[in-house]
């Protein structure tokens, strides 16, 4: 019996002791386990748990036009955070910060009541808001500088900048474009959190790094810009118009100067506006040219030999029935020569250009153009229009084609094309950004002009030059576009709008257009202006024409661009044929000598004219040139602390010439600066106060 009871104890000894070497090798390994086998990965959890990172976005770099002023710019901005589970009353906090912040009250409650990770409140707030939140006097709340973009100008350039959200990523425009590279890349920054996962700041550990991204400067010039949207504004309003559009870009090189689209849309506030009111129309939008594609017609059949300037084609009196449909002009014109269709705008006349050129060589030209294609330029969400595989046209398509129905185009592509016209038919590769520079101002990437292809012959674009020169001199359709002192050349455009209820032409909703080149001789712009939906008036030379005039008048002096006078009469040649001179050249020296004495004599008696309609135009370019002086020297820093003359010049002029200095500035009234203190000359102190004095022109 003892013996049975030793065996029993010695067992339950034995079970007892493995029991207990068992869980002390079970602790043994965990150990091994925690401090050798799993060490690295138990660290990161660890640290995970002590710690969370809060994410930054970087500084943007900034925006500058052609001439260094600043477009678009980040500034720091303050965001509020909570700390939700240091707030006594969650409930009442959400109802305050609601009405403090103009937030959605319930949706702020869910936050708050989250717990106490880190959530935002609002980001990017303004300083009144600052101040409204520090009156509540809550706990749990705080403040972290973000960078938030700001665009000085407002309005001015608005779809060519585009805009970016609180994320500070561009979702719009150039902000879009090159997002790549403004953007500055994401800061972090570490916070230490408690057992509960409880953000607190009371010790953050570093601070975040600033990354900034790469700055854009431009081919836009902030004058031209201005200039172009201000005259395309007054044009809208004045004639009621749905909106518009207006491009300027320099021939020779593709580099885009103004970008205009009405209405417009302040990226500042972007979310003030619908989706439609932002789109650049410039680039997405395509609508049927109009009577402005005539010239290209003519330009194909010029350059095949198809015809000559001085051919004659008769215009049926004003109607011509083509497959059972019958194309009307908007006067009967009975025989036009090549010269004519186009300074009269005929559409029977050029059907019949485009008839006898044929559609497979009419298609060749035109897509060589750019119609029918993306150019490239350096922008998002380009449109390629329509052009249709001329395989399909039937006789009546390609009748419409030869003025501007049945195909789609938009104002870039159309531009470029007058462009590559100016440029003796080389189509340059449009462009908007000229250089990119890093955060040191290193350049980092520069667009150099491009050239894409050599579409028609230098010959045939002199005799198209004229074409379009006589569009408007006296009895063409685009006289209104004639600026005194710089002579232009272009073609009108009244583009019936497609209804799509109906699938028929309107006969009531037009785009009026208007476009051309200036200086004649030498063209330094290429402008294109379309208004969309005049309410009064439909034509082309009547609504658009005057906007490139005023374009012409007021950019190419502030472009260091003189005056000339206009040049020889482009019809001498028909007058010459007129009288009967092609089969009898034995009368022509003398016939010539009499047509260049007259016309002489007629050049003389238009620069007596001329030179009176010049005198107000020569004094605006000294005023203009007397500005741009101001500001060079101001730029120059040649004289920094001398106060400049600014009595004469714009509010606008005025603001932008004493932004450079280190001085507060008064202004009262409006308009133009009739007076000023200190007087011109006079020595400036860093934090003087001026004065200047406005009155209404």
């Amino acid at each position: 019996m003892m013996e049975k009871q030793a065996k029993w104890m010695r067992f339950r000894l034995y079970l007892i002791v493995a029991f207990f070497v068992l869980v002390w090798g079970l602790i043994l390994y965990r150990a091994l386990e925690l401090q050798f086998l799993k060490r690295d990965k138990l660290a990161r959890i660890a640290e995970a748990e002590a710690h969370t990172t809060i994410k930054l976005e970087g500084v943007r770099g900034e925006i500058y036009d052609r001439n260094g002023e600043k477009l678009a710019a980040s500034l720091e901005a303050d965001s509020i955070f909570a700390e939700a589970n240091k707030l006594e009353n969650p409930g009442a906090a959400a109802k305050d910060l609601a009405k403090a912040l103009g937030l959605d009250r319930r949706a702020l409650a869910q936050k708050l009541n989250g717990g106490g990770s880190f959530v935002w409140i609002k980001r990017q707030v303004t300083p009144d808001e600052v101040a409204r939140v520090e009156a509540l006097g809550f706990k749990g709340l705080g403040f972290l500088k973000e960078s938030k973009r700001f665009y000085p100008n407002k309005l001015l350039a608005g779809h060519t900048l585009g805009f970016v959200g609180v994320d500070s990523r561009g979702l719009e425009g150039l902000e879009l474009g090159y997002d790549d590279y403004l953007s500055g890349g994401i800061s972090a920054w570490k916070v230490n959190r408690d057992a509960l996962g409880r953000t607190y700041l009371d010790r953050p550990e570093g601070a975040p790094q600033e990354m900034k991204g790469a700055g854009l400067v431009l081919t836009l010039d902030r004058r031209v810009q201005y200039i172009t949207e201000k005259a395309l504004a007054a044009v809208v309003e004045k004639h009621k118009a749905k909106g518009g559009l207006a491009l300027v870009v320099r021939p020779r090189t593709g580099e885009i100067l103004a970008s205009a689209v009405e209405p417009g849309f302040n990226p500042n506030v972007f979310g003030e506006y619908g989706q439609a009111q932002r789109r650049n129309r410039i680039l997405t939008d395509a609508f049927d040219p109009g009577s402005t594609f005539k010239v290209f017609v003519a330009a194909a059949a010029l350059e095949e030999g198809a015809v000559k300037p001085l051919d004659t084609f008769h215009c049926e009196n004003g109607a011509m029935v083509v497959d059972k449909h019958t194309i009307h002009d908007h006067h009967p014109y009975g025989t036009l020569t090549v010269n004519k269709i186009i300074k009269f705008s005929s559409n029977i006349g050029a059907a019949k250009i485009a008839e006898k050129l044929g559609p497979a060589r009419l298609h060749r030209y035109l897509t060589a153009f750019g119609f029918g294609g993306k150019s490239g330029v350096d922008f998002p969400s380009e449109s390629s229009g329509l052009l249709r595989p001329y395989k399909r046209w039937r006789k009546l398509d390609l009748a419409n084609l030869a003025f501007g129905q049945g195909v789609s185009v938009t104002a870039l592509q159309i531009t470029m094309a007058m462009a590559a016209l100016a440029n003796d038919g080389l189509l340059m590769k449009p462009y908007m950004v000229s250089r990119i520079t890093d955060a040191s101002g290193r350049v980092i990437k520069k667009t150099e002009p491009e050239a894409i292809r050599q579409v028609v012959s230098p010959q045939t674009t002199r005799q198209v030059k004229e074409m379009l020169r006589l569009v408007v001199t006296e009895g063409g359709t685009g006289t209104r576009a004639e600026c005194p002192g710089y002579p232009s050349a272009g073609k009108t455009g009244t583009a019936q709008k497609l209804d799509r209820a109906t699938g028929t032409y309107s006969d009531r909703k037009y785009y009026s257009v208007f476009v051309g080149f200036a200086p004649y001789e030498n063209p330094e712009l290429a402008i294109l202006v379309a208004v969309d939906e005049p309410a009064d008036q439909t034509y082309g030379g009547l609504v658009a024409a005057p906007v490139f005039k005023e374009i012409v008048e007021q950019v190419l002096p502030i472009l260091n661009v003189p005056p000339s006078p206009p040049p020889p009469d482009p019809e001498m040649a028909e007058k010459l044929k007129a009288a009967g001179l092609k089969n009898q050249p034995q009368k022509a020296p003398a016939a010539l000598a009499a047509a260049a004495k007259l016309n002489k004599t007629g050049l003389e008696a238009a620069a007596a004219t001329t030179k009176d309609k010049l005198r107000p135009m020569e004094t605006a370019a000294l005023a203009k040139v007397r500005e741009l002086d101001l500001v060079s020297r101001t730029r120059g820093g040649t004289d920094p602390g001398v106060m400049p003359d600014v009595v004469g010049l714009p509010m606008r002029r005025v603001l932008d010439l004493m932004s450079r200095y280190d001085v507060k500035v008064e202004f009262k009234g409006s308009g133009r600066a009739v007076w000023q203190k200190p007087t011109p000359g006079e020595s400036l102190q860093s934090g003087q106060v001026c004065q200047v004095k406005f009155e209404p022109m």
